[in-house]
């Protein structure tokens, strides 16, 4: 029997015109999708408070005479400056109250937090022998960057600042901080609440009571600051407050660690405006990146005590500041940073 070509169906002519509504609809669905997020991104760009440095005036240590050249060029490793600032309204110059320097380690895999104690004696360039804190009220960001580098022999080019202001904002976005608060330490904190929300305008709310309890910023930022109660390692004054600064983004950093990924674009909208910066858009997706990784948090505080002269205490231009041995303390930061060694050791 001969083969019988069959008829054209009579819904072929209307199935293609449907497969082309359907493609035509998905194509549209796609580019508002692309418009909505380039609209957003927009959005959140639109919130950086960007503000580059001068690379070439901060004291970048020249690698071919730098004893740990493999490792201080290491493009792996990151390191951005941070600092808090209690920067009241209309103060043009503010100290930097603290002082941190945050290692984005994709070698070891690893965010490394240092604290750099802010009454640490250094010699600041044009104004002697000076507290840390005093380099950012003296030529703001770009003095910080650059006396950190030649003091420690780094290679940082970025930073990031906040006033306690800001910080507070920062700590309500993640929703807040679990802190275990003994009751010296709820003591002192309220009475930095008072402060900061009589500077802020707001109402006090206080800590009513001790032990652990989820923080708001305000009353995180307080904890943070307080100066005057032996941690529970023994650590008062500064030491103790170092201690607890760290404590602080540690939390903060575990509760942005363990968000779904797809709330960090709104979470990088909240955080933009509040921060002054020199990291550009690319930069913060670039070093984002890590967040999407099993990344263990460390942290260390500088000087240690290994690095104190004597009793640690010296008197320079009538104040009180830390007596440091400050070629022991860089090496002992620049181990831990690169190598990734314990700065504890032998304590």
């Amino acid at each position: 029997m001969p083969y019988a070509a069959k008829e054209p169906s009579k819904t072929t002519g209307s199935g293609r015109q449907l497969g082309l509504k359907i493609f035509f609809i998905i194509v549209i669905v796609i580019c508002l999708a692309v418009v909505a997020a380039v609209a957003y991104i927009t959005r959140i760009t639109d919130g950086l408070n960007y503000n580059e440095l001068d690379h070439t005036d901060l004291g970048l240590t020249d690698p071919v005479n730098d004893p740990l050249t493999d490792d201080v060029t290491d493009t792996s490793i990151t390191n951005i400056a941070l600092f808090g600032v209690d920067q009241r309204e209309g103060d043009s110059t503010a100290r930097s109250d603290t002082i941190m320097i945050v290692s984005v380690d994709k070698r070891h895999n690893k965010i490394k937090l240092c604290s750099i104690m802010r009454d640490t004696l250094v010699p600041i360039e044009g104004h002697d022998q000076r507290k840390i804190n005093s380099a950012y009220f003296y030529g703001g960001p770009q003095l910080a960057v650059k006396t950190l580098n030649q003091v420690f022999d780094l290679n940082i080019t970025e930073y990031a600042t906040a006033n306690f202001n800001q910080m507070a904002q920062m700590i309500d976005a993640v929703g807040g901080v679990e802190i275990d608060v003994t009751e010296s330490e709820r003591l002192q904190a309220n009475i930095n609440i008072k402060e900061q929300s009589r500077m802020a305008g707001l109402s006090e709310d206080y800590i009513k009571t001790a032990g652990l309890q989820n923080l708001n910023g305000t009353q995180a930022v307080a904890y943070a600051r307080i100066r005057r109660v032996q941690t529970s390692e023994g650590q008062g004054d500064d030491f103790g407050r170092t201690d607890r600064q760290r404590e602080v983004m540690a939390k903060m950093f575990d509760k942005v660690e363990n968000m779904n990924v797809l709330q960090y674009p709104e979470l990088a909208r909240k955080f933009l405006p509040l921060v002054e910066t020199s990291l550009d858009m690319n930069d913060l997706f670039d070093l984002g990146g890590i967040m999407l990784r099993d990344v263990e948090f460390v942290e260390a505080r500088f000087p240690t005590n290994q690095d104190l002269i004597g009793n640690g205490s010296i008197y320079v231009h009538g104040e009180q500041c830390l007596n440091v041995d400050l070629t022991a303390m860089k090496d002992r930061l620049q181990a831990f940073i690169y190598m990734d060694t314990d700065p504890y050791g032998g304590e």
